[in-house]
């Protein structure tokens, strides 16, 4: 018994910790063009600013970056 609570406890505390580990430095960006909005997300600042100019462009030829900040 007591190992299994054991390994309950630990596992719950192993995914508390990846999960705030997982989100606490990322970046999100926004871009936007004539006929639509793409969102970026990632933990490099570049990575998320094309991300977000992919999706955007899908739909509309021209997009630019609106903004990008830290997620927490």
């Amino acid at each position: 018994m007591a190992k299994t609570l054991f390994s309950l406890v630990f596992a719950a505390a192993v995914l508390a910790l990846a999960s705030a580990e997982a989100s606490a430095n990322t970046f999100v960006c926004q871009a936007v063009g004539p006929r639509s909005v793409g969102y970026g997300r990632a933990f490099f600042v570049a990575d998320a600013k094309w991300q977000a100019l992919l999706r955007c462009e899908r739909r509309s030829g021209l997009c630019i970056i609106t903004y990008c900040v830290p997620s927490y």
